[in-house]
């Protein structure tokens, strides 16, 4: 009798211990899983614009490239339109953060509300040759300015997969043509939530008005604020050209977006199950960026044909404008200092 009770204690022991050894849900254990179906793993991904975006090209070719090279043992569902965080941007990029989404493509100026360092990357006219400029600095491997980017997100916990490309910032507005500093006077431009752009504006001497994006082409509309300044794309995929009467293209400011996947995720990551991550997130921000810079003149002649009048900044304005803000140069060199703008190309004489 003895016998039998030490034996059935000793099986569900051994139960026990072979429930907990089997508990966990990390790739590495569902990897190794014989006989059955191995259930996918699901990774939510944050976007922030809607479907018709450009960047849509590289949330949906990271999709396809995980779960065709994983096998389908990771899938990816992409939530436009910042659906996951209601909207509120900042709070999409803490949510990255703190793991609540997992793969995530926003602005760098926008993660820039949580990681203060990257708001560099937005100062005014910082790539002086366009995309010869941000080539050089951010696309080329192993570029100065794509460590950067990889550094200062990676100490907040997440890593960097690829860096694609939202372009450079141009700006709208119904008062009049700005084709010099003298013209910026007294417009009212929304501008994103971040201290840097509105400080460039008011020394640009402007009235930077900050409200969410979604609420932008309404405020226009109503004539509550004369402008906006976005990249080409994000202006035409929100419509923004069907109630603006006049677009000056002067490349102030440019912005890439930026694939990081969780630390929640990566940290259970294999090593080769890494690689994948690293390669996909590469290829699918290189083909955006190429589909992105594809995309600009067309959009000018689409904005063109429905009668918005689109001018170019002079050269001999550019120059009236850097020298205007040079003083938010030097607000921001003293907080991030010399070498967070070195990465970029720019010296201070």
């Amino acid at each position: 009798m003895k016998k039998r009770l030490l034996a059935g204690i000793m099986c569900a022991v051994m139960a026990l211990g072979m429930a907990g050894c089997g508990g966990s849900s990390s790739s590495s254990d569902a990897n190794s899983a014989e006989g059955g179906d191995v259930k996918a793993i699901n990774l939510k991904m944050a976007v922030t614009p809607s479907e018709t975006s450009v960047w849509m090209v590289a949330a949906n070719e990271f999709k396809k490239l995980i779960e065709e090279r994983t096998e389908g043992r990771y899938t990816v569902t992409i939530y436009g339109n910042e659906q996951l965080a209601a909207g509120d941007q900042t709070k999409g990029v803490e949510m990255l953060f703190n793991g609540t989404t997992d793969v995530d493509l926003h602005s760098s100026m926008i993660i820039s509300n949580v990681v203060p360092e990257l708001s560099v990357i937005s100062m005014p006219w910082l790539f002086p040759n366009g995309y010869d400029s941000v080539n050089e600095y951010i696309f080329n491997d192993g570029s100065t300015g794509s460590e950067f980017i990889k550094k200062a997100v990676e100490a907040k916990g997440a890593h960097v997969v690829g860096i694609g490309e939202n372009g450079f910032r141009q700006i709208t507005n119904n008062k009049r043509p700005i084709t010099s500093a003298a013209d910026m006077a007294m417009l009212k431009i929304r501008v994103p939530a971040i201290s840097l752009l509105v400080d460039v504006f008011k020394e640009l001497g402007a009235d930077p008005t900050q409200m969410p994006f979604g609420e932008v082409f309404t405020a226009l509309q109503q004539g509550a604020i004369d402008g906006q300044e976005n990249p080409y794309d994000t202006i035409r995929s929100a419509k923004i050209q069907e109630v603006q009467k006049y677009m000056t293209i002067w490349n102030y400011c440019y912005d890439p977006i930026i694939m990081s996947v969780s630390g929640n995720i990566w940290n259970k990551l294999s090593d080769e199950d890494k690689a994948i991550f690293d390669q996909a997130g590469k290829e699918a921000c290189a083909t955006q960026v190429a589909a992105s810079r594809d995309m600009d003149a067309e959009i000018i002649e689409q904005f063109k044909g429905i009668g918005v009048e689109v001018n170019e900044l002079s050269p001999e304005a550019i120059a009236e404008m850097k020298t205007v803000v040079a003083p938010v140069y030097e607000k921001y060199r003293e907080k991030f200092g010399d070498e967070a703008f070195a990465a970029f190309g720019y010296t201070f004489e």
